[in-house]
């Protein structure tokens, strides 16, 4: 069992944290004008934040480090609804002890642990089941009528489906990204 964490693991935690939010909104919002690139931004998000969370997850190997970047991002995400604070909450404990299981020594669990991590990406579009029509006219002041048209046309009930799907598969491309920059770059410079 790993120690608690301790002050310089919260300050580690929380300049990862926010470092991952800051990739996600730059994801979020040069995709955000266009309804299918939006939609495929936990693809994306996962893909490019793989490298980010592999560092913060090796670097802090403590209980309560992912779980700690979980609700932080939970609490970002969660404008609209409290579901996606649930959803990266629940995301975030799953991750945990995934890593935990390995006694944070496995490489090959860090990489399972963000597969389920990035499936918190999705928590805002739950919002495409639980209030659609919410979601959609909340676009309009921002994109426009045409826009929201688009997006309420491109998002079946199902849609939330395939976007867990895509963020698997982006959390899967992110962690052979960031596995090759661990050993590339980071292992040789020493910072893990």
């Amino acid at each position: 069992m790993k120690q608690k964490m301790k002050t310089k693991d919260l300050i580690y935690a929380g300049a990862f944290a926010a470092l991952y939010i800051v990739i996600m909104f730059i994801i979020v919002m040069a995709c955000g004008a266009v309804p299918i690139l939006y939609l495929i931004t936990p693809l994306l998000v996962g893909i490019v934040d793989g490298t980010v969370y592999l560092l913060y997850t090796t670097k802090v190997q403590k209980t309560g480090a992912i779980l700690i970047l979980a609700v932080l991002f939970g609490l970002v995400t969660s404008t609209n609804h409290i579901t996606s604070l649930f959803i990266a909450m629940i995301a975030g404990i799953i991750a945990e002890l995934i890593v935990r299981a390995g006694d944070y020594k496995s490489r090959k669990l860090y990489g399972i642990s963000y597969l389920v991590f990035n499936i918190s990406m999705c928590g805002p579009f739950t919002m495409l089941i639980i209030a659609k029509q919410q979601f959609i006219d909340s676009c309009i002041p921002y994109y426009g009528q045409e826009y929201a048209d688009k997006l309420s046309a491109m998002t079946p009930n199902w849609i939330v489906l395939v976007l867990i799907g895509l963020a698997i598969v982006g959390a899967a491309i992110g962690v052979l990204i960031g596995n090759h920059f661990m050993k590339k770059h980071f292992e040789k410079a020493g910072i893990v």
